[in-house]
């Protein structure tokens, strides 16, 4: 059935918009022939899936496909770092999944096996477990199979309705929905515009002209804000469930893999060397739960990130308890949970380059609202607000370097600590802009080796410039500690007969 598979990959992004164009778009007709376009691509898909073969052999894996323009493919079982098995409804009703199998570095993934058979999949994982040792006999699967798999981290379901609780996922939905009721035409825009003009109009001019405080104004603003507020927590729920539903985190010799998902199940595998930073974080809510989250980096296969987030060995612990992410660390960044750091504190000034421009800009509706009504009072929370997250974040944000990390906390409504290996920063520069130069400041950036191209570097903001010179030169001098020196090969000597001919 691989031949299904493949021509509703390529139909799947054109049916949601063809769906809307029919029933609820308006346009021309002569648009639907783009339609065709869907066909011929789903008819190649067809055709190529009958073509695709793969061979595994001891050492690497083999694949050839293609009808005209054949290709063959063999990628060495020591060069994929990252394995991705994803299975949607369609793919666990015949029991098959979609293995991706990523290098190192390249922005495509080495090969994507769209149909496989779960047995031969399992198969094909167990022996890339065993790659780095000995290789076993490929046949020899029983003895693959029993190799020790411990299990790190489970998250039942009332701590992935947690999840769904402290996060703000829901705004995803609602951010949908409202791109979706754009595509409903003029007509369903303008009916639900009069309802709300019919229902808040009364509301709005009270509260304008200061009639009934309380009941007018005070308490049905209450209560509208009451039930955002739930209906954005219950689709966070949602979105919380689909993804992280059944999360396992388990480590099989040298690789680390996740398992999660209600609807579509996803496992991803990695190696933990592979891993380029750590990223703990917790929000104010989050911290109410006394819970955090625990992510990762992993090093290669840019293009999978960007065809699905999700796909990846990403959440080492989406949420879980302060105990339990410091175990994790202690298993994959030993050393990494000193609790005597010294942390040092950016440039003194640092509060007020980070809120002088906004609370400027904010000020500024705040203003002549107020002109307007004495409700524009209430706008006046927004300047406010960047005053005192600018001053939180000066007193939270905080680093510090030890022999093997960098970290970099920040924040203060949402708090993060970075934890970046030394050993795998590739990049260091200081960056100063004419607000920096003028203030006396300078951003470090920090880069990571390997990460991928849709990844962010760590970013150490009001620095004073010295002290940004310092850190950087420190850094550079513990990443030679950490690098090996490589001799240079001698140069080759040039042939007698090519120097005379070259004149070299």
């Amino acid at each position: 059935m691989s031949w299904l598979f493949a021509m509703l990959t390529q139909l799947r992004p054109f049916l949601l918009p063809l769906l809307i164009f029919l029933f609820l778009g308006k346009g021309n007709s002569w648009e639907l022939w783009a339609a065709l376009g869907a066909v011929f691509a789903a008819a190649y898909a067809f055709v190529h899936s009958l073509f695709y073969r793969y061979r595994v052999d001891r050492d690497e894996l083999v694949i050839r496909e293609g009808l005209l323009d054949r290709t063959e493919r063999h990628i060495p079982f020591a060069r994929i770092q990252n394995v991705v098995q994803k299975q949607n409804v369609l793919h666990r009703l015949f029991g098959v999944t979609e293995l991706t199998l990523e290098s190192a570095g390249g922005q495509e993934p080495e090969a994507r096996m769209r149909v496989l058979k779960l047995a031969d999949a399992r198969a094909l994982e167990l022996l890339l477990r065993r790659q780095g040792q000995a290789h076993a006999p490929v046949g020899d699967s029983a003895a693959l199979s029993t190799e020790q798999t411990d299990t790190l981290l489970q998250l039942p379901t009332i701590e992935v309705i947690k999840l769904g609780l402290i996060s703000n996922r829901g705004m995803l939905l609602i951010g949908s929905a409202a791109a979706l009721w754009s595509q409903f035409g003029p007509g369903w825009s303008n009916n639900w515009i009069k309802t709300g003009a019919k229902w808040f109009g009364p509301w709005f001019n009270d509260a304008v002209h200061g009639k009934d405080l309380f009941w007018n104004t005070i308490v049905p603003a209450v209560l509208v804000l009451l039930a955002l507020m739930a209906g954005m927590r219950l689709l966070s729920v949602i979105l919380a469930l689909l993804q992280f539903h059944g999360f396992q985190l388990t480590q099989h010799g040298e690789r680390l893999s996740t398992e999660a998902g209600l609807l579509s199940r996803v496992r991803a595998s990695a190696r933990p060397k592979r891993i380029q930073l750590f990223l703990k974080r917790s929000t104010w809510l989050s911290r109410r739960f006394n819970r955090e989250m625990l992510k990762v980096d992993i090093a290669g296969g840019g293009a999978v990130k960007a065809a699905d987030e999700h796909a990846r060995v990403k959440w080492l612990a989406p949420l879980a308890r302060p105990e339990q992410v410091q175990q994790l660390l202690g298993e994959f960044a030993p050393g990494s949970q000193d609790t005597a750091l010294n942390w040092q504190p950016l440039h003194p000034r640092a509060w007020i380059r980070r809120c002088r421009w906004p609370a400027i800009i904010r000020s500024m509706p705040a203003l002549l609202a107020t002109f307007v009504s004495w409700f524009g009072l209430v706008l006046w929370i927004l300047p406010v607000w960047s005053i005192a997250e600018a001053r939180g974040f000066a007193r939270f944000s905080r680093y510090a370097i030890t022999d093997r990390y960098f970290f970099w906390r920040s924040g203060w409504f949402e708090q993060q600590t970075v934890i970046l290996p030394i050993d795998k920063i590739q990049v260091i520069r200081i960056q100063r802009s004419p607000f920096d130069r003028r203030a006396g400041m300078a951003t470090l950036n920090i880069d990571t080796m390997g990460a991928d191209s849709f990844g962010q570097p760590v970013l150490v903001p009001y620095l004073p410039e010295a002290t940004a010179r310092e850190l950087a030169a420190l850094l550079r001098a513990r990443l030679l500690e950490h690098c090996a020196p490589v001799a240079a090969p001698a140069p080759a000597a040039i042939p007698s007969e090519l120097a005379s001919e070259t004149g070299i």
